[in-house]
């Protein structure tokens, strides 16, 4: 296995455990927060950081579309 190929691999590897992480995190995110609308005494957290919580989970799921996916890439210039 050539370096490039290792390299390749490793990069494939962590873009699956990213998005396996994000899903996970989003999963019981999205529990959690509809378990805090219908029993607003849930957990004691505050609203305001369930939805610091959720930007966050809103910012690595963008990470996850232009990383893993390849969505948002611009065309190079062509002359």
């Amino acid at each position: 296995m050539s370096n490039s190929e290792f390299l390749s691999s490793i990069k494939i590897v962590g873009k699956i455990a990213f998005l396996a992480i994000t899903i996970i995190l989003t999963f019981a995110y999205s529990v959690a927060l509809i378990e805090k609308i219908e029993r607003p005494t849930f957990k004691n957290l505050p609203i305001n950081e369930f939805v610091i919580i959720g930007i966050i989970l809103l910012i690595l799921i963008f990470i996850n579309l232009k990383w893993t996916f390849g969505f948002f890439k611009t065309k190079p210039n062509e002359k």
